[in-house]
């Protein structure tokens, strides 16, 4: 399937105010692509630009199960689009075809199931996928990561939504002016989840939990901003290296 990439490679750790601009990246040239080094790489992929029909087999058993679920012939081709999309970008990382890149889901930290971060069997690569309104953002780091896209909602829904953050963070939407309070919201939701996806938990443990909004500390992270199309919040959540482990 042809489809474009915007991407945006890191070699050292960025600020943690920094906002991440992707930069044109073409799908033909993934195999020149290496192990990340230092720092992430993201990739924003249009999946309205794919012309051909999808490869479904470059797909797993799971992944095709998961696509034929959906109702909408849209939902279902971006779906699939996304994921092959981020199979590619593992295969070119790992010298591998991308329907020999093999995904599971390690444990949940919070209760032991296996429904915490997705992982690539038999690497220690990690990865973070997030799709919303016909594009999709992929993480590649040498770290737990998480990545996240959030459309701005109406102003209505993320007023009713704000008492589910941090304290702090009601208070940053309690300062906006109107015309910017979605997308305020939508960029603090979208460094939550981005956060809360990183460490496998998801909203498990409740969005109120951590402070995650501009200037936030978070012990062991780096939080940031990622350029998005209009109407688009974007973020990425990356585990320090120093406290990622063996």
């Amino acid at each position: 399937m042809s489809t474009t990439l915007l991407a945006h490679e890191t070699t050292t750790a960025p600020a943690p105010t920094a906002l991440l601009t992707p930069r044109l990246y073409r799908t033909d040239h993934l195999a020149e692509l290496v192990q990340p080094s230092a720092g992430p790489r993201l990739w924003l992929v249009n999946l309205a630009r794919g012309g051909a029909e999808p490869d479904l087999s470059l797909l797993d058993a799971k992944e095709r199960a998961k696509a034929t679920a959906f109702r909408s012939p849209l939902d279902r081709a971006h779906y699939m689009a996304s994921h092959i999309a981020l199979r590619r970008i593992l295969g070119a990382h790992l010298g591998r075809a991308p329907e020999d890149v093999r995904l599971s889901q390690a444990d949940c930290p919070v209760c032991d199931a296996g429904h915490g971060r997705p992982v690539v069997e038999g690497s220690s690569l990690q990865f973070s996928l997030s799709r919303r309104a016909g594009y999709c953002l992929i993480a590649l780091a040498r770290t737990a990561v998480g990545v996240d896209l959030e459309v701005h909602p109406a102003v209505e829904v993320a007023d009713e939504l704000a008492d589910t953050l941090h304290p702090r963070e009601q208070a940053l939407l309690e300062l906006a002016p109107p015309e910017r309070r979605a997308a305020v919201f939508a960029r603090v939701w979208a460094r939550k989840e981005a956060y809360l996806k990183g460490l496998g938990t998801g909203l498990a443990m409740g969005a109120a939990h951590d402070y995650v909004a501009e200037g936030a500390q978070v012990p062991d992270w780096s939080l940031y901003d990622v350029a998005a199309p209009t109407g688009l919040a974007a973020a990425l959540a990356v585990k320090d290296p120093a406290d990622a482990g063996a």
